[in-house]
């Protein structure tokens, strides 16, 4: 066990006495990490976004309450690592890799991932390996898929990264390169309720096939307590899984 662990141990000990002791102890909290990444999760959304509505009413099925740090991908991910109060992040995709480090839940939805181009400039592909004389944007951190990432990891492909969904969106306007990985739910909303991005939906589309359907999943940290929230979180999800939640549940 690595000092984070051992650390996060020790204090969500003293904080389980602690509120075994409070009179307040039924309200019962877990805090996660997530990033703006509309529609699935914003601190301005409606519900902070479909996926936290549907991770908050798992958790309330258990009797607990969420709470949602937002903040930039890659320190959503560290901070679910290091902090000794946050226990997780929430919505990610699948990867071997990381399953190393966090507890995936049981699936609480999809993403269709696409690659976006200019109408007047579209890309025409087949296989993956079509894509290797095209400068792609990703945004970094982000998981996409299995097989695009492993010929990424490779350097067979010309990789742009962006700090976001809307900054590579930009770059293709600008072309500034050829096409963009994106989630097709996510770019639909970003480009209808950007003002400086909706004028640019005529001239932008979607290259071919999809390049995969992810499942999204909360993230636990892979210790004590990451663990015993994951078997609360999945038993959160059998219980409602036949009611209005029924499409994001096994």
């Amino acid at each position: 066990m690595n000092l984070f662990s051992r650390l996060k141990k020790v204090i969500y000990t003293a904080l389980f006495f602690f509120v075994l002791l409070s009179p307040a102890r039924a309200s019962r909290t877990v805090v996660l990490s997530s990033l703006e990444w509309p529609p699935y999760s914003g601190a301005s959304l409606p519900g902070n976004g479909d996926s936290a509505i549907a991770v908050r009413e798992v958790f309330a099925a258990m009797g607990y309450k969420l709470v949602i740090r937002y903040m930039p991908w890659k320190r959503a991910i560290l901070t679910a690592k290091t902090s000794p109060l946050v226990v997780g992040f929430f919505p990610d995709y699948y990867s071997e890799s990381q399953e190393k480090e966090f507890i995936y839940s049981n699936r609480i939805g999809y993403s269709s991932l696409v690659l976006l181009s200019r109408k007047k400039d579209p890309i025409v592909w087949d296989k993956l390996d079509d894509l290797a004389k095209y400068k792609i944007g990703l945004v970094s951190g982000y998981i996409n898929t299995t097989s695009f990432d492993n010929l990424v990891a490779t350097g067979k492909m010309s990789i742009d990264y962006g700090p976001n969904d809307k900054t590579n969106i930009k770059k293709l306007i600008r072309g500034r390169i050829k096409g963009a990985v994106i989630d097709a739910s996510v770019y639909n909303y970003i480009s209808t309720t950007s003002e400086d991005l909706a004028k640019h939906r005529k001239d932008l589309t979607f290259s071919g096939k999809l390049l995969g359907i992810n499942k999204l999943y909360v993230c636990f940290s892979r210790d004590a307590e990451g663990a015993r929230f994951a078997r609360i979180f999945n038993e959160g999800l059998k219980r409602i899984g036949s009611g209005k939640f029924n499409e994001v549940c096994d």
